[in-house]
């Protein structure tokens, strides 16, 4: 009975990992991807219409001295990869 119980937690936490790196990479891809579509002078509308397309980033607008910035990332991947 131990054993089997072993075997279910083994599994379980393969499957765990897995879903967790697929979601990892993905929302990686999407934040790449999608930074790499931009460049300066690019209208605020056509950005945000084009992140929103997104379905694992998050965003927000920063006000800097030169205007604004959007700033994008996504909790799947704890902020780790940002534009």
């Amino acid at each position: 009975m131990r054993s089997i119980l072993i075997r279910i937690i083994i599994v379980l936490t393969a499957i765990v990992a897995f879903l967790a790196g697929f979601y990892w990479n993905e929302a990686r891809k999407e934040v790449a991807f999608l930074c790499e579509n931009f460049e300066k002078g690019v209208s605020e509308q056509s950005v945000i219409r084009q992140l929103e397309t997104g379905n694992f980033l998050r965003y927000h607008t920063k006000k800097t001295p030169s205007g604004k910035r959007i700033v994008v990332d996504s909790v799947y991947n704890l902020s780790m990869y940002k534009c």
